[in-house]
């Protein structure tokens, strides 16, 4: 087996819940700490997730870095509603480290309430693997995943990974179609800004979901004279960008 055979192979952004584990919070401050992610367990993905993974995401886009664009800290992986601010974030021993303060506003009030109260019990990442950096390890019947783009950090009700994988498709000549889509949809992105590109992989992620799932047995069917949907240009998105 190789990365291809991953069940998320190809999807643009992936969700990881982890509960709260070493989580901490403190009201008067605003602050809290927890693990956004573990390492070295093989989790319901078939995914075992090293230390080293989180590095490169870390010193390009964390929070001492120069870049402007830190990975964020997000109520419910909504990157229109960012609760906070990130000011460590590290790897150690056990998995992905987080302290971040939470901003005075509505959401910040409610998730420390929540934190408190224990309706708010896990956190999720959102990420991008990097396929060159997963390998398939037999005698653990797992993947090991040495790297990922990791976009943000999200308190989530219920820790979910909403993609779909393209697994099942039978045509050869389509799996070859589609990872050339997604070859020619990855430049694209990466030519773009990355708020921007992350706003549109989480577009395409659901777009995937919607695509394989199953067809309400209630809707009435499209009338034939009814006008066909057109697919999006995502080339002629970016030139207007």
């Amino acid at each position: 087996m190789t990365a291809k055979n991953h069940p998320y192979f190809g999807n643009p952004v992936v969700y990881k819940a982890m509960g709260m584990l070493d989580f901490k919070a403190d009201k008067e401050s605003r602050k809290v700490s927890f693990y956004a992610a573990a390492f070295g367990n093989k989790d319901s993905d078939g995914d075992i997730i090293i230390r080293g993974a989180f590095a490169k995401s870390i010193q390009e886009h964390g929070p001492e870095s120069q870049n402007i664009q830190k990975i964020a800290y997000l109520w419910m992986h909504d990157m229109k509603n960012p609760i906070g601010r990130i000011t460590k974030l590290i790897e150690d021993e056990k998995g992905l480290y987080v302290e971040a303060i939470i901003d005075n506003i509505p959401e910040g009030d409610r998730a420390l309430v929540q934190y408190e109260s224990g309706t708010l019990n896990q956190h999720s990442i959102g990420f991008r693997y990097m396929w060159d950096k997963v390998d398939y390890d037999e005698e653990e019947d797992a993947y090991i995943v040495k790297e990922v783009q990791l976009w943000e950090v999200s308190v989530v009700t219920l820790g979910a990974n909403e993609n779909t994988p393209f697994a099942g498709m039978k045509s050869a000549d389509k799996i070859s179609q589609i990872e050339d889509l997604n070859k020619e949809t990855e430049n694209l992105l990466k030519s773009l800004d990355q708020t921007l590109s992350y706003r549109i992989r989480q577009l395409l992620a659901t777009y995937k979901s919607l695509g394989t799932a199953e067809p309400d047995k209630t809707t009435p069917p499209v009338k034939p004279e009814a006008e066909e949907v057109k697919s999006i240009d995502w080339m002629k998105v970016a030139e207007q960008i």
